[in-house]
């Protein structure tokens, strides 16, 4: 209690992105941490000792999207992909964005004191 907790999974190709791997890790999250831990699939880029390794691939990421969400996690991103849709937050009960983003800008910010101004769901997160 008191601590905000976050995910970032960096999807290397050939390392991490195996569907059977990213499955049991989130049904580990749900199970041990819980549904409303959200979660960022995260482009790899090749640098350093993996410049052999090539970039994440976008379908990578949006299998592993569909993969967390069909096992229940809630809070679901895709990282690293500039105007992506899964890139913004949306309310879990009415399915509308309640935080649009673009790269790390707020377009659009639809929560009223936690909720979601459409259906009145409470959105977890620190809000002040």
């Amino acid at each position: 209690e008191g601590v905000w907790l976050e995910i970032t999974n960096l999807i290397v190709p050939g390392k991490n992105d195996d569907p059977k791997m990213i499955r049991k890790m989130v049904k580990w999250i749900k199970t041990n941490l819980g549904p409303e831990v959200p979660i960022y699939f995260a482009t790899f880029y090749p640098h350093y000792r993996l410049k052999g390794v090539p970039p994440t691939p976008v379908k990578t990421l949006e299998m592993a999207y569909k993969i967390a969400k069909e096992e229940g996690l809630n809070y679901v991103y895709v990282g690293n992909v500039y105007g992506h849709e899964h890139e913004s937050t949306y309310c879990p009960k009415c399915g509308k964005v309640v935080i649009e983003r673009l790269g790390y800008t707020i377009k659009q910010n639809n929560l009223e004191d936690g909720r979601c101004k459409f259906c009145g769901q409470k959105i977890p997160g620190i809000w002040k």
